[in-house]
């Protein structure tokens, strides 16, 4: 690491209004401690497409320093895109590294580390903070970022030294590499190509011929990692049946009528034939298989780096474990009917409350969503009755949702519903107590059991008025268990 190192924090918490201003202040100090160092370009190091922070997908960011250096869309029926110019080793403009610096800084999707000569680098870490350095004091710079209203203070090194880095080496993706593949299409007529050219995004390919095989070589980014797995099937039947019924992490990967394939996370509920669309689709040109993502389930036919144009390996692929994969190892842990506690962390108007859950390893964004009528079987009429934030509660998983990152609980799933017992043994003419709740134009909500309540309609009134809390006797004239409505009248008058 080179001998002078500095990390940069705002002097206070950072409130999410302010993001922007803060990011602006940092991107200013790196180009300051950049101009000071005498660099004019960057070198774009161990890219990740959206997988530091979360693996929720992000639009590339749109700035016009950054034009061309994104993919524009994903692959579409003119093919798949050529190799993107977000890639480890990429030399960038100091004005494209600084506006990449920034999206990095507002978390809008990638993160990178940016290196140049002579030792100097910026480093994005995860509490807004930015590691920099380089060979000299950069006194000026620093005082100038000081003045910004930012902390400067001298460590001994970045967190994210490349030196620090734990990788798993893999073989060149040489001549002996591509020879295996042409013998693997061969003999089984095809092969799925995954090429990984960032951290936490992935490109497919399926060559089926060796003309195919030469036209995929010339769509791979540099230093790209790939992997070679069997082919995908025509026996979509036999995918389905799969994702029903596994509980490991993986890629569906799909390929339509355009011949592309294309991939998501494999959720049960995709094997479903039931719907009107179903996920996994079949027909003429339709395939499916599914790949590993948990490093231990992965075994690929082959697997390799590319090396740069001298056949040198220069790409080390850091392993380490990032926020990103701690939040994707709990999702995947997690099944419906798991019981979970934690925190109500924020509302969502009338929709529902986050919730920070007690298993989380990390405090950003929450994973837990309890919805409004989730919270409970009783009646009630405002959100922080029942959920107020800071609120400790126990709650049931109904579904886990890992494309969104989000887990859906229930607190009244840990109870049981009022409704039923109450519904058996009620025979229409039964009379008994009663409360109003509310009325409204057409009548009134009358609670007959403690999540219970009933509609007394205007028709059924017969001129009597009700006002909320006033003690009734009413009269069962029917229940519906199925839309949970019960039809009352008021009980003759004694």
């Amino acid at each position: 690491m080179p001998p002078f190192t500095y990390r940069l924090t705002p002097a206070a918490a950072v409130p999410s209004s302010l993001r922007e201003q803060v990011a602006e202040a940092f991107v200013a100090a790196a180009r300051r401690f950049a101009l000071e160092a005498g660099i004019d370009r960057l070198t774009i190091d161990n890219p990740m497409a959206r997988g530091f922070f979360s693996f929720r997908s992000h639009p590339a960011p749109r700035a016009p320093e950054l034009a061309g250096l994104f993919p524009t869309d994903r692959p579409g029926p003119s093919g798949p895109l050529p190799p993107s110019g977000y890639h480890d080793g990429a030399r960038v403009p100091l004005d494209t590294g600084l506006e990449l610096l920034r999206a990095v800084l507002l978390r809008e999707g990638p993160w990178c580390r940016l290196h140049a000569e002579g030792g100097f680098f910026l480093h994005v870490g995860e509490r807004h903070d930015l590691y920099t350095g380089g060979a000299t004091p950069y006194a000026d710079a620093a005082a100038h970022a000081r003045r910004a209203g930012l902390t400067v203070e001298a460590v001994e090194r970045s967190p994210y030294d490349p030196a620090l880095d734990e990788s798993d080496p893999l073989p060149p993706a040489d001549a002996a590499f591509w020879t295996a593949v042409h013998r693997l299409v061969a003999e089984h007529g095809g092969v799925l190509v995954e090429e990984r050219y960032v951290g936490g995004d992935h490109r497919w390919h399926r060559p089926a011929t060796a003309a195919e095989i030469t036209r995929v070589r010339a769509l791979l980014t540099p230093r790209a990692r790939l992997a070679v797995w069997p082919d995908l099937t025509d026996d979509t039947e036999a995918v389905r049946a799969a994702v029903l019924r596994s509980e490991r992490l993986e890629l569906l990967v799909q390929q339509d009528c355009d011949g592309i394939p294309r991939a998501r996370l494999a959720e049960s509920w995709m094997g479903r034939t039931d719907m009107a669309f179903p996920m996994i689709g079949s027909g003429p040109g339709r395939r499916a298989g599914l790949v590993p993502l948990a490093p231990a389930d992965r075994r690929p036919l082959l697997a390799g780096v590319l090396p740069d144009a001298d056949g040198v390996v220069r790409a080390r692929w850091r392993t380490n474990r990032t926020p990103a994969d701690e939040r994707r190892t709990l999702l995947g842990s997690l099944r419906t009917g798991d019981v979970v506690t934690g925190t109500v962390a924020s509302g969502l108007d009338d929709v529902g409350v986050h919730v920070h859950l007690d298993v989380e390893h990390e405090r950003g964004r929450p994973l837990g969503f309890l919805r409004v009528p989730e919270m409970s079987w009783e009646y009630f009429e405002d959100v922080d009755e029942v959920a107020p934030i800071g609120r400790r509660i126990r709650a049931e998983v109904l579904h886990v949702d890992l494309e969104r990152e989000r887990v859906a609980l229930s607190v009244k799933a840990l109870s049981p519903d009022p409704w039923r017992p109450l519904a058996e043994a009620l025979r229409p003419g039964d009379t008994f107590p009663g409360t109003v709740t509310k009325t409204i134009p057409f009548g009134a909500f009358v609670r007959i059991a403690p999540g219970v309540e009933g509609l007394v309609h205007e028709s059924e009134c017969a001129g009597r008025t009700f006002e909320a809390g006033d003690a009734v006797r009413v009269t069962l004239l029917a229940v519906d268990l199925e839309r949970r409505r019960i039809s009352l009248s008021p009980a003759p008058e004694a």
